[in-house]
């Protein structure tokens, strides 16, 4: 398991270098950098819940999500806790990678996409896979709420397990303006041909 942790970690901090360091506007011919302390995010989900059989307190899930905003994509590690065990009773913290992008947005709300993957300590089921969908409301200047459903898969060598979920998650981080981007840096015009 602790290989898989470096290459996980390996490939978010490879990730975070191809994404560039800083991210760009052009603005009447001038470049603005961005502070790199002003596009670090926090995601927060108090409480999520798998769906299926089982008593409520065995189907809690949380994380806390640390990551860095380019333009309308962030990309985040993650920490978090499932009540969801394997066969052994092990098995209750991940770590993970995670991508989310800004897919439409709608004034103050929007919808992003999430891709991760990851692995669960201890236990027999310790890859992890997740693609989640939320509908997020930028209600404050740097803070939202926001609605997550979503899939997790853990497997193993000889077993796996699928689970639905759904949850609440807060976020601090900068606003994104209707392009979906952090930074407004102006629409494309279009030229029309007349015939």
């Amino acid at each position: 398991m602790n290989r898989g942790i470096f290459f996980l970690i390996a490939i978010f901090y490879i990730a975070t270098l191809s994404l560039r360091a800083q991210t760009i506007a052009k603005r009447d011919s001038v470049i603005i950098k961005e502070p790199f302390s002003k596009t670090i995010y926090c995601r927060f989900m108090p409480l999520g819940i798998y769906t299926g059989a089982g008593y409520p307190q065995n189907r809690i899930t949380q994380n806390i999500e640390i990551g860095k905003s380019f333009g309308m994509i962030d990309a985040g590690l993650v920490y978090g806790k499932t009540a969801i065990k394997d066969t052994s009773g092990n098995g209750t913290h991940y770590l993970e990678a995670r991508v989310t992008m800004d897919v439409c947005q709608y004034g103050i709300f929007s919808n992003e996409m999430t891709i991760g993957t990851g692995g669960v300590f201890n236990s027999k089921n310790y890859l992890m896979l997740e693609i989640s969908y939320t509908i997020y409301g930028q209600f404050w200047k740097k803070y939202g709420i926001g609605i997550i459903t979503g899939f997790y898969d853990f497997s193993g060598n000889t077993t796996d397990a699928s689970h639905n979920m759904f949850g609440l998650y807060l976020r601090y981080g900068l606003p994104r303006p209707e392009n979906g981007g952090l930074i407004n840096i102006g629409r494309m015009s279009r030229t029309h041909l007349h015939r």
